[in-house]
């Protein structure tokens, strides 16, 4: 999905480092966040935390990743590479702590959106995560 080693006119450079994983992560828990049509602050905090983490890994300036993910959100035409990455390349335990991370973005707002929800569930399905697993993530994070 993030091919860090070309250059592209509509895309940053960034070098390869092996945080493929977090990147896909971050850009789709800013979907996420963008759902609702609206991006909280608390929100975008908890998704700065991570984006933070990613900086520091690559050497990069948190407002140089952050524009990294909101290109490929807003150049993603469909979930599917997204889908495709996560399949081939989490753990069963990286896609939890993936969903987790969901829906800690879901709830930095103290609500949950319907479509917030609608699009967790939509993508723990897509990368074969059960409903039960789902649910109980899910109640981890209920205020």
């Amino acid at each position: 999905m993030f091919k860090f080693f070309k250059k592209s006119k509509e895309e940053p450079e960034i070098e390869q480092t092996g945080f493929e994983i977090e990147l896909t992560a971050s850009v789709l828990a800013y979907e996420l966040a963008r759902s609702d049509g609206e991006i909280s602050e608390d929100e975008l905090s908890v998704l700065m935390t991570e984006i933070e983490d990613i900086a520091e890994k690559v050497g990069k300036d948190k407002q140089e990743i952050l524009k990294i993910i909101k290109i490929y959100s807003e150049n993603s035409v469909s979930f599917y590479e997204f889908v495709e990455d996560i399949n081939k390349n989490y753990s069963k335990e990286e896609k939890l702590n993936l969903l987790k991370f969901m829906w800690k973005i879901a709830y930095a707002d103290n609500k949950l959106d319907v479509d917030e929800e609608r699009l967790i569930r939509r993508i723990s399905n897509l990368i074969k995560i059960k409903d039960i697993e789902v649910l109980k993530l899910k109640d981890l994070f209920k205020t």
